[in-house]
């Protein structure tokens, strides 16, 4: 062979291929972007100057993994797409007198070429594109400028490294691909698939049961701590679910239409039916995946946009007042002292409190028994499980509570008030009989509403408040609960909190003097300070949003080229079929309805998964976005509406297109 043969017949067959190769390079181009840009972001030293930085690059950080790990498997299911389509032309070059040996070398020619390009202009556009990026992520975060726009060097190499590797494995999985058949296999090798499929019932069964578990564990997790676990595990259900149904359940399904002679003799429902029925073998998979991806995107974006739509609400979730102090081992003293050094420091700047409350309460770690009744931790054994199952009760002393809400109850030794957290889901508690560990009491009323602490809200278990008759009812409650065991001494906590009047730049000065007479009183505990970790908070949070919006556009595109390869290899696979069905007598009328109606079915199977799965998750997602301080449910709500709504438009417009593209190959 004379030299650059196999170069130029390499670019020739790229050009050629135009139309199954350009999505493919698009896609190499814009995942090797994606991937440079995030790798840019995290070694960006601009970072170090954000607030609360360490957790902004973790955030990142894990994004990077996510982004590695999903561009690799993209760029490998692309390339099967791609080589499906071409295994007949490699067969016919092996039938005009090229060995393996020689296509081996054709196709080393065009990886390179591949490789080369995508690498190239990937990084290339990442490098422009991050500038853009930068300034999104400074918005989303607000921060003014520590950001520096700069090439990254360690981005380049790492870039150029991974998908290097990426690409060369492709290769050889290419290779083998075409060393283990013969000339035959490789001609055929395109209509692989074209065999009506077997009804397996087993995998369907499969299917209905991993599905329902997940469903089931997402409708029926409390405990925010075993939603954190528990949602991952229901992910996974729900993933084999899925893939297992739309592999087998839809052709067990598509049979059942076809015995039903009344629905499926008819132009076209029989051709639709039978149709589909032979590409779901070779199909399901690119369904399933499109499912998954849709219901990733539904997610990602959904979730982040409501956490960074709510941030004021979180912020005053978490941190409801001011100023907070928090006293350990507090007695009425520690208490007044306190309270006295706060009335000084206020009016030495003339400052006005708008609200200010004080309590005590003694903690304890309890898991709900059903309605009014929570066990206690036998022993430092037992109190692991409880830690990742149980519930935190508050024991407040009613001289406590009448101070803090103005009111004069009574209550005797065995009589308690209830006050259940606005998050609390873990135990329903009613008036009547109530049990602590070994102690009965008698709930004499159930509050609307106490103190929402910030405390409260920053502990990843739910939390009761009980209101006792006294001091020595919550010491009672500590020597029969598990906490002497694990803590020793009898530990109450002071909490102050209060909300000031004035301007911003008073009420900040006052604060910091607070907190600094708080070290000098050498008390033990801490202070938190609202406006301190404002800036913190929308790092963290705008961090979260940053790479929802990342991963929504990522893998929205990802959603986008897999409907696009899929409609094109099925005209592909279709237009013969069809063309003999005009010969025998249909008119093009009727095959364009019966390509509708099929094309129609195919694309919404999954983006109606996606939807239901959404649906389902809701509430787990809820949960899990409650422990980050998100409680305003209707706003999440919303936001998932309009993420689905806008989703769906977007998937309809990709319908519309590639649909057209479809019915030209098949006419």
């Amino acid at each position: 062979m004379r030299n650059f043969f196999y170069p130029r017949l390499a670019m020739m067959n790229i050009k050629k291929n135009g139309k199954i190769y350009t999505p493919y390079l698009l896609t190499g181009t814009f995942m090797i972007a994606m991937y440079y840009i995030i790798k840019s972001i995290v070694y960006n030293t601009g970072i170090d100057k954000m607030p609360d930085a360490r957790d902004v690059r973790s955030i990142i950080g894990v994004g990077v993994a996510i982004v590695a790990v999903f561009t690799a498997i993209f760029l490998f299911y692309t390339n099967s797409f791609l080589m499906k389509r071409r295994k007949k032309e490699l067969g016919l070059y092996n039938v005009l007198g090229l060995g393996k040996r020689h296509l081996v070398r054709m196709m080393i020619c065009e990886m390179v070429i591949v490789a080369v390009g995508t690498i190239g202009a990937g990084i290339v556009s990442g490098m422009v594109l991050s500038k853009l990026i930068f300034l999104i992520l400074l918005k989303i975060v607000r921060v003014t400028a520590p950001l520096e726009f700069m090439i990254e060097p360690r981005a380049i190499v790492e870039t150029l490294g991974s998908f290097a590797v990426i690409y060369a494995v492709i290769l050889l999985f290419n290779v083998w691909q075409v060393m283990r058949v013969n000339t035959i296999e490789l001609l055929h090798g395109t209509y692989q698939g074209e065999k009506e499929p077997k009804t397996r019932f087993l995998l369907t069964l499969v299917g209905v049961v991993t599905l329902g578990a997940g469903y089931y564990i997402a409708f029926t997790v409390e405990q925010p701590l075993a939603a954190i676990t528990m949602f991952f595990v229901a992910v996974v259900l729900v993933i084999i679910g899925t893939y297992a149904l739309f592999a087998a359940g839809s052709i067990a399904f598509l049979k059942l239409l076809r015995r039903n002679k009344k629905y499926y003799y008819r132009t076209n429902h029989f051709i639709s039916v039978s149709g589909m029925i032979y590409r779901m073998k070779q199909n399901a998979a690119g369904l399933a995946n499109i499912c998954i991806l849709s219901t990733m995107v539904l997610v990602a974006v959904s979730t982040t946009v409501a956490m960074y739509w709510g941030m004021e609400d979180i912020m005053l979730t978490r941190f409801p007042y001011d100023f907070t102090g928090v006293i350990r081992y507090a007695d009425d003293d520690k208490m007044e002292a306190f309270r006295d050094m706060v009335e000084e420091e206020t009016k030495k700047l003339n400052v006005e409190f708008e609200q200010q409350i004080s309590f005590q309460s003694a903690s304890y770690l309890t898991k709900a028994e059903g309605e009014n009744s929570l066990s206690v931790p036998k022993d430092t054994d037992d109190y692991t499980s409880y830690v990742s199952l149980g519930m935190i009760v508050k024991a407040v002393p009613l001289s406590d509570y009448n101070r803090v809400t103005g009111e004069n109850k009574t209550l005797k030794e065995d009589e308690i008030l209830v006050y259940r957290a606005s998050r609390n889901a873990t135990v329903e508690v009613k008036k009547g009989d109530f049990t602590f560990g070994s102690k009965n009491f008698r709930v004499k009323e159930v509050l609307d509403a106490f103190i929402e602490s910030g405390n409260t809200q920053m502990n990843a278990l739910d939390t009761l408040y009980i209101i006792v008759k006294d001091r020595a009812v919550v010491a009672d409650l500590w020597e029969i609960s598990g906490e002497p065991d694990v803590i020793g001494e009898l530990q109450i906590d002071g909490e102050l909190s209060y909300d000031f009047k004035g301007d911003k730049k008073t009420v900040k000065k006052l604060t910091d003097a607070l907190a600094a007479r708080f070290g000098e009183m050498n008390l033990d505990g801490y202070v938190e300070v609202r406006e301190d970790h404002r800036a913190g908070f929308y790092s963290f949070y705008g961090g979260f949003l940053f790479l929802g919006i990342f991963f929504g556009i990522l893998f929205l595109v990802a959603t986008v080229l897999i409907i696009y390869y899929k409609q094109i290899s099925e005209g592909y696979d279709d237009r013969e079929r069809f063309q003999i069905m005009q010969k025998v007598g249909m008119s093009k009328r009727e095959v364009k309805k019966a390509i509708h109606s099929q094309v129609i079915s195919v694309f919404a199977l999954p983006i109606v998964a996606a939807i239901i799965h959404i649906c389902v998750a809701f509430r787990v997602i809820f949960r899990l976005l409650v422990l980050l301080n998100l409680k305003n449910e209707v706003l999440f709500r919303n936001c998932t509406i309009i993420t689905i709504g806008v989703f769906s438009i977007i998937y309809v417009i990709v319908y519309l297109i590639t649909a057209r593209e479809y019915y030209r190959i098949v006419n």
